[in-house]
């Protein structure tokens, strides 16, 4: 008997050590994954990718305990002016803005949520950076010297020095892809709308694409989008992983890969992103494409001060890794003097300001950082051609 009962617990004593987990810990990971994976009506498999169509109203979002009396807004009841205004990019035949989405579009009434297996969810709980994709001004990033997060961007003016007020952001960047890159670092570009009102709970809102092999058991580049209300101290996460983001598309979910990407001086392949808050309802917003595709929307109840506005924005990429490992590429991997189609280029950069109105963002409000030598963050400039734009990047490497 002994031995019979020894021999059946075997199985998750092994599960657990392979993966430094106690049996305590493995159930609680099965519970997760009940909880995230909701009841399926029908099942789409992408590029090996499982997304479940569930019920809008029953999606993950919906367990966050400020959200369950929200009720759900399938449009936005404005958008904002110029949002659609003919200004598409003049510069280049080679540039193609992506258009993401499924192939197939999961039934009316249901939106894709893309599965959580177990393996990734373990990934998930190993990889601190999934929950702290912060900008560099993020005020935790000089308190933590622990951090191996680094940063090439361009950023707006810092409070107390700046009183302007921004109600969304917009941009089109360059996508590529790693195929080099290790189980343990993780690279990003995007764009984030901040405030720091409060410093002891800083807000922020970030899109963008990511590579990130250990959160997503693959090198592909996908569709990311993230939210803390706290600087991910303890709340928010990046795409589904917890709730809070309210998926309306029923073709475009979050993490979905994006294929093909730009080639090193060659065809160059761009995202373009819109994220504004909704002037009735105060929902943020997220769209994508190049027909400004409605994906889903941040509720106004998640949030403290940027329940209100964002103080900044920033624009640009970050790397990271963890454990015995170097720092990654980021951008194109490549630094930004080397220029078109070599670089990655990030252009089309525009701000909602309180009139709901999507306006340039002046050059003037555009301040370079970096703090590594592996990565850089090119001028903020202009030209008829390709309205304001600036490169950045960088190979990585060990000295970072």
């Amino acid at each position: 008997m002994v031995l019979i009962f020894v021999c059946l617990l075997l199985p998750c004593f092994v599960l657990s050590s392979e993966h430094n987990l106690t049996i305590d810990e493995d159930f609680e990971i099965e519970k997760q994954l009940k909880l995230l994976n909701k009841p399926a009506i029908k099942t789409i498999v992408e590029n090996e990718d499982i997304f479940d169509c569930v019920d809008i109203n029953k999606q993950p979002a919906f367990d966050h305990p400020s959200l369950k009396d929200h009720q759900i807004q399938l449009r936005p009841s404005s958008l904002p002016v110029g949002l659609f205004d003919n200004d598409m990019i003049k510069s280049s035949s080679r540039i193609k803005s992506m258009e993401v989405g499924l192939h197939e579009s999961c039934p009316s009434g249901t939106v894709p949520i893309k599965r959580v297996e177990k393996e990734q969810l373990i990934g998930m709980r190993s990889s601190f950076k999934q929950y702290k994709i912060r900008p560099s001004s993020s005020s935790n990033v000089n308190d933590d010297a622990s951090t191996t997060q680094r940063w090439a961007t361009i950023h707006t003016p810092y409070k107390p020095y700046h009183q302007f007020w921004y109600y969304g952001a917009s941009g089109l960047m360059g996508i590529y892809g790693f195929p080099g890159m290790q189980d343990t670092q993780f690279s990003s570009s995007g764009f984030w709308i901040a405030n720091d009102d409060d410093l002891g709970h800083i807000n922020h809102i970030v899109v963008g694409w990511a590579v990130d092999p250990k959160y997503n058991g693959d090198k592909n580049s996908r569709l990311m989008a993230g939210w803390t209300c706290d600087d991910f101290k303890s709340t928010g996460c990046m795409n589904n992983a917890c709730p809070g983001f309210v998926q309306v598309s029923k073709d475009t979910p979050l993490g979905i890969a994006i294929s093909p990407v730009s080639t090193y001086n060659g065809t160059q392949r761009d995202i373009e992103l819109f994220v504004f808050r909704d002037p009735t309802t105060l929902n943020w917003w997220f769209l994508c494409g190049p027909d400004k595709k409605l994906v889903g929307y941040w509720p106004n109840d998640l949030f403290t001060t940027l329940a209100q506005y964002g103080t900044r924005l920033e624009f640009g990429g970050t790397a990271e890794y963890i454990g015995n490992s170097v720092f990654p590429p980021m951008g194109s991997g490549h630094f930004p003097y080397e220029g078109y189609s070599k670089s990655c280029l990030f252009q089309k950069v525009k701000y909602i300001d309180g009139d709901s109105r999507s306006d340039d963002l002046p050059l003037l409000e555009g301040t370079p950082r970096s703090d590594s030598p592996c990565y850089k963050a090119g001028d903020f400039t202009g030209s008829d051609n390709a309205n304001n734009y600036f490169y950045f990047g960088g190979p990585g490497g060990i000295d970072c």
